[in-house]
């Protein structure tokens, strides 16, 4: 009887040892996750942005620490964006100007079907995602006044 336990315990440390081994090869093989700031940048460029979510705040006067999120054309890649808006009205008597700008633009997160990436937005990107928040909070406002 001594012998028979000592081979089920061989055959149950073999088993483990296998098992183990098994395991390990597949960790070996899956690729590692690099942090943000290691990964390799991608440009990101679209003929236009589209305001996916535009947060003016509970009452809609948000002009300090807005936040919204903007799609490629193609939305391939989000962008999350922070920003600070004012708005003007200069009416003179003959001619009428009504617009918003943004004075302050600042991108938090860019990203992909698979979550953040590293991404460069050049000038030009950044004047067009300007632009794209500036209609989109005008077309808003526009339409909370009535």
């Amino acid at each position: 009887m001594v012998s028979l336990n000592f081979k089920s315990i061989l055959l149950g440390l073999g088993g483990a040892v296998a098992m183990t081994a098994v395991l390990a090869s597949v960790q070996i093989y899956q690729p590692a996750k690099l942090p943000i700031e290691e990964q390799q940048s991608i440009t990101v460029a679209s003929d236009i942005y589209k305001v996916d979510a535009l947060d003016l705040g509970p009452y809609n006067d948000c002009q300090d620490d807005c936040h919204a999120t903007l799609l490629t054309a193609n939305d391939q890649y989000y962008i999350e964006v922070n920003f600070d808006y004012s708005g003007f009205d200069d009416g003179n008597g003959f001619n009428r100007a009504i617009g918003i700008q943004i004075d302050r633009l600042e991108p938090e997160v860019v990203g992909d079907e698979d979550g953040k990436i590293n991404a460069y937005l050049d000038r030009y990107e950044i004047e067009k995602i300007n632009e794209a928040l500036e209609n989109s909070i005008a077309d808003k406002l526009q339409k909370l006044r009535g």
